[in-house]
């Protein structure tokens, strides 16, 4: 009776620490994917700048169409 009460009590404990193990690593990814998502609008976010800046300058010259085109690697994400 003892052996099988430590075998539950053994079970239980390393299904409450797979868990907690378990959230550590799911919240480990989700931080992980939020840098990147915050990286990538930062570099769309520079690169919308800087064209907005061309389009500016090109309408101030009042030069003819077309328009500037946009920076390469506007929102080209993987």
């Amino acid at each position: 009776m003892n052996e099988d009460l430590l075998a539950a009590i053994v079970g239980v404990v390393a299904a409450v620490l797979g868990a907690f193990a378990q959230q550590l690593v799911t919240a480990a990814r989700d931080r992980m994917e939020a840098y990147r998502l915050a990286q990538q609008m930062q570099t769309d976010n520079a690169l919308l700048w800087q064209w907005n800046r061309e389009l500016v300058d090109a309408i101030y010259r009042r030069s003819p169409p077309p328009p500037p085109e946009p920076p390469d690697g506007l929102f080209d994400h993987d």
